[in-house]
């Protein structure tokens, strides 16, 4: 709607918002013992929300300072920016209401034509001349005010979401009762119509309070899809400056809502870029969803397909997305595959001619949109290839700051999994799974997820663990008998790390990952000070896979290989007790566990005596797993059936072949179970 209200006396009595002669606060609000008249609804006392609201926002907007600044006599420019369009006409009315205005043009971007800051200067300059008194009212000022106006203002009034004051006041205005308790930013985002359709005259206040939180919750989900979102505070897989950035606009965004900040402070653009399917999109659905503002989502490619591909019509197709967003304001406007908007440093001339006017449209449209307290948007763009951006596109005041979403740990990749797996495999361990799959994608461990619920509805079962060990590695050729050995060297480590007592045993796994035929997991114990024979049972946990294979005669390479090989593991172990600790026959050290083992390759007596160690505790470690075969035969088995075992599953097993696991003693150190 658009109007221009001409008139030089305020109105007063019924169908003013407040009477002149009825008393008021410093503020100008009605003092507590005064009665609003109303005789429209028949109902003396009540005024309905539409008519109240608008003006007590203004009120408490101007101030007392600026209510009397308004009153004064004397020529005056003002600009009052309201919160969104729906606001323009009741405020213009409530200005006229409230101080004696000549002109107030009302301008809430309705007309294409009229609405521009080129159009009605010339009357906005004769009126100021000759002394009048001018104001305009817009949800954007400087995009559809008369520039001369917003240049030219001697006051601007900037009324934002309706606080809780104005909320109570209108309540009470229409329901003649007092509010006794309100919840914090009770309005949240919503517009004029939608806070005072809620606020109903007949009701009570709790009445009108439970409506407009039920209406802000069905607001917020602007995109059907953002009900089965995660918010951040559920959300793996995202490192610290995503999060940072994240949790600081959420905050922010808040503390507007409740007034404390200006939106010019709130941090409304970003850019995200990474590999494919690391999330960028989810990222941001996220960020909506906690943020509580609709989602208005686009692409590049989407411009050209949803119109005829011609300059014009792409342009067109990118406004319609910002007009769509902008009449949801505050919104998220998330603009995706921003590198197909390429770099015109890389285009040939030809290319030049075609894309210079996109480029520019899109920049000069981000300019304006991210530009200016009364956009109301956060803009976020994402990009699989940084590098092929404009220089322009991303930089301070655009799609500004660039915050990389990279592959997710291992730790956050189990988050993942358990995030998407729902009720599925509860309190299950996912870190051998995600250890497996290690350097994948997000979108990869949803992947696993649906192959590994597929295979076990094929076989008309739930699904387990080792569906989604097989979805992760499918492509596993050992034979038989290679996965018996394997699960064998694993389970007799997993069980010599439970009875021993290093630590708590979480998981035990067969499927292969960069290098390795399976893994043990365990928490070791966190202590400060280690004797020997603590470091010694570590040492014999380590031994204890090749001394299954020498047992079931079948002695391999499996053991030995690089640093981080069983052997690798206990040679430095055994050397960091001679070289590094001081526990051994010398106090004299070498330097770290690093340079201990370095020192066994210049020093013929300590390799002798590291491999002295290492004999005996390879000994022990033979020994252990022959007492303890039963144990470890039975975790095999198990382990080739279901390719992963959580630790409770092998402690289950352990007791039911080996009898009660072995205790500590008084100084430390765990006896082997006989």
């Amino acid at each position: 709607m658009s109007s221009s209200q001409t008139g030089g006396k305020p109105k007063h009595g019924n169908d003013a918002f407040f009477p002149v002669e009825m008393p008021r606060d410093e503020a100008g609000f009605p003092a507590d013992d005064a009665q609003t008249p109303y005789v429209r609804h028949g109902l003396a006392g009540l005024r309905a929300a539409r008519e109240v609201m608008p003006a007590a926002a203004l009120l408490e907007a101007l101030g007392p300072a600026g209510l009397r600044r308004l009153r004064a006599p004397g020529s005056l420019a003002v600009v009052v920016e309201v919160p969104t369009a729906d606001w323009c006409q009741h405020v213009g009315s409530a200005l006229r209401d409230i101080a004696p205005f000549v002109h107030v043009e009302v301008r809430d971007g309705s007309s294409k034509t009229q609405h521009k800051p080129s159009e009605g200067n010339d009357k906005v300059a004769r009126l100021l001349s000759e002394g009048a008194r001018v104001a305009g009212v817009s949800h954007v000022p400087e995009r559809y005010l008369p520039e001369t106006l917003v240049a030219a203002a001697d006051l601007v009034v900037r009324i934002g979401p309706p606080s809780n004051r104005v909320v109570a006041e209108t309540i009470r205005a229409a329901t003649g009762k007092r509010v006794r308790r309100m919840p914090p930013a009770v309005s949240g985002s919503l517009n004029l119509d939608e806070l005072t359709s809620q606020i109903r005259i007949g009701s009570t206040p709790r009445e009108c309070i439970a409506r407009i939180r039920s209406i802000a919750e069905a607001r917020s989900g602007f995109d059907p899809q953002l009900g089965e979102v995660p918010d951040l505070e559920t959300l793996h897989g995202y490192g610290g400056p995503a999060m940072g950035w994240a949790r600081d606009l959420v905050r922010d965004l808040d503390a507007w809502r409740e007034g404390r900040l200006d939106w010019s402070a709130v941090q409304r653009t970003a850019l995200l870029y990474g590999p494919p399917g690391t999330g960028k999109t989810s990222f941001v659905r996220s960020v909506a969803k906690s943020a509580r503002i609709p989602l208005v989502a686009t692409s590049v490619s989407g411009w050209f397909t949803g119109s005829n591909g011609y300059l014009d019509g792409v342009l067109k197709a990118f406004e319609g997305k910002l007009a769509l967003a902008a009449a949801q304001a505050p919104a998220l406007l998330f603009l995706d595959e921003v590198d197909a908007i390429p770099s015109r440093d890389g285009l040939s001339a030809r290319g030049r001619d075609w894309w210079t006017p996109v480029i520019t449209g899109v920049l000069a449209a981000l300019d304006s949109t991210t530009s200016g307290d009364a956009s109301r948007l956060i803009v976020v763009g994402a990009t699989n290839h940084l590098s092929a951006l404009d220089p322009a596109m991303i930089r301070p005041g655009r799609l500004f700051p660039t915050i990389e979403i990279a592959r997710p740990s291992p730790e956050d990749l189990a988050g993942i999994l358990r995030q998407h797996l729902g009720a599925d495999l509860p309190g299950e361990d996912l870190m051998p799974v995600a250890m497996i799959g290690a350097g994948a994608t997000g979108a990869e461990a949803v992947g696993w997820i649906k192959a590994a619920r597929s295979a076990a509805r094929a076989e008309g079962r739930r699904m387990v663990v080792a569906d989604l060990a097989r979805a992760v590695s499918p492509d596993d050729d050992r034979t038989a008998e290679e996965l018996a050995v394997c699960a064998r060297h694993e389970a007799a480590h997993a069980v010599a790390a439970r009875i021993r007592d290093i630590g708590a045993l979480r998981s035990v796994s067969l499927a292969m990952g960069a290098g390795t035929a399976g893994s043990v997991r365990a928490l070791l114990h966190g202590r400060a000070l280690m004797t020997r024979a603590q470091i010694e049972d570590l040492v014999i946990v380590a031994l204890a896979g090749r001394a299954m294979d020498a047992l079931g005669g079948t002695a391999n390479t499996g053991a030995g290989g690089g640093p981080g090989s069983d052997l690798a593991k206990a040679t430095q172990l055994v050397a960091s007790i001679h070289a590094t600790f001081g526990l051994g026959d010398e106090l004299a050290i070498r330097g770290g566990p690093d340079a201990a083992v370095a020192a066994m390759r210049d020093d013929p007596a300590l390799r002798r005596v590291v491999e002295r160690d290492l004999q005996a505790l390879y000994a022990r470690a033979v020994a252990f797993v022959r007492d303890h075969r039963p144990a470890i035969e039975a975790v095999a088995q198990r382990l080739v059936a279901t390719r992963v075992l959580s630790g409770e599953e092998v402690e289950r097993l352990i007791r039911s072949h080996a009898g009660t696991p072995a205790r500590s003693n008084r100084n430390g150190r765990t006896r082997d179970a006989r």
